[in-house]
């Protein structure tokens, strides 16, 4: 029986990290894959690495084979010939949208990332079976030891990091004003966001700019905007040359910069809500308090509507907290250590497994 996986195989999203990792990793396991991309069919990834993937997407396809799916509507493949279409996908908010629901429930079975994720599908009404198979991260790529990208940053100079697409969801704002009102240049800190619109190498600066001039002082501190497309081993040494990982998420349906980092042996600040609190503990990192509030449309999209909660992380409180963490050096380095330890567990090994199993729990049949 041959896998098909309908993703983003060439994005540096979650969702494409994601499909890569198992899709390649099953294959490893002898297991018939295939890919049919969405979107792009070329990314910043190695060059044996895409090698792979354009085998796998070259791969023809078998009369036996099943869909693992990021579209949300389970109808949408009936007429081609699959023995089972799954869906993959996930939200971030309190309960769907309704087209997710009524898409959800076209489906043969869904596989989700964590039991959030199952919580929030079936409050909103899902019913179609729920498997689960647990997200990772490559823990050898996102590592404590190896280069430290710091770009040009002296060694006293304290480092946050945060790695995000532009989006309200990913509480920009709150980052921006944050760290502009807590610090000046007089301090030894800097900013580092890693941003970028829905195409990696696209972003409107004056993005930034709007929020950066609603804070109105003298001699404001560094901050630093990536907005290139990197090649994995490069994200990581963006990871390795931060101190601190900060995001004031306002909601999350997996959150694997937070487990890159943690990986990375670097503790992160984080919205106490959501999805990433599976790997994200008090002992590895600090936990923004938060209020939920209704949702609201984003730039790119109208699916986040007001009769869907979302988390509304307490600026002040971020404040606090990246002082502390400024301040309080030795205990960054003791959580950035115990997140290491935390995060090896969540290996894409581990995730590929539960895929596996989750397929042959609905098709029944075995695929090794």
């Amino acid at each position: 029986m041959q896998v098909v996986f309908h993703n983003f195989m060439y994005s540096a999203s979650g969702f494409g990290s994601a499909a890569r990792e198992i899709a390649l990793r099953m294959d490893s396991l002898g297991i018939n894959v295939k890919t049919w991309t969405i979107g792009p069919t070329t990314g910043h990834f190695p060059a044996d690495m895409l090698k792979r993937l354009r085998q796998l997407e070259e791969t023809p396809l078998d009369d036996d084979r099943v869909l693992i799916t990021l579209d949300v509507n389970g109808s949408a493949h009936r007429h081609q010939g699959f023995q089972k279409i799954m869906g993959c996908t996930m939200f971030e908010t309190s309960r769907l949208p309704d087209v997710y629901v009524t898409g959800s429930n076209q489906f043969d079975a869904l596989i989700l990332p964590n039991n959030f994720m199952r919580q929030v599908f079936r409050s909103s009404g899902v019913y179609v079976p729920i498997q689960i198979a647990h997200y990772g991260v490559d823990a050898h790529l996102f590592s404590p030891e190896g280069p430290r990208e710091r770009l040009g940053l002296p060694d006293e100079v304290f480092v946050f990091l945060s790695v995000f697409g532009w989006s309200e969801r990913k509480g920009p704002d709150v980052l921006v004003k944050a760290f502009l009102e807590e610090f000046s240049a007089y301090d030894p800190v800097a900013l580092v966001i890693k941003t970028h619109r829905l195409e990696m190498d696209d972003f409107p600066r004056e993005w930034y700019h709007s929020l950066a001039n609603q804070v109105s002082k003298p001699n404001p501190p560094q901050v630093h905007l990536l907005v290139q497309d990197l090649y994995p081993y490069q994200l990581a040494s963006l990871y390795r040359g931060a101190d601190c990982f900060v995001l004031p998420t306002r909601g999350e349906g997996v959150g694997l910069p937070f487990l890159e980092s943690l990986a990375s042996g670097r503790p992160v600040i984080a919205t106490g809500w959501g999805a990433h609190l599976d790997f994200v503990k008090p002992n590895c990192g600090y936990l923004l308090p938060y209020t939920l509030v209704p949702a609201r449309p984003t730039w790119f999209t109208d699916l986040y509507q007001p009769n869907q909660l979302w988390a509304e992380p307490n600026q002040g409180t971020l404040r606090s907290l990246l002082r502390r963490a400024f301040l309080m050096q030795d205990e960054v380095h003791r959580k950035g250590m115990e997140g290491r330890a935390a995060a090896v567990q969540w290996n894409w090994d581990r995730t590929t497994k539960e895929y596996v199993q989750a397929i042959e729990q609905v098709t029944g049949r075995r695929l090794t």
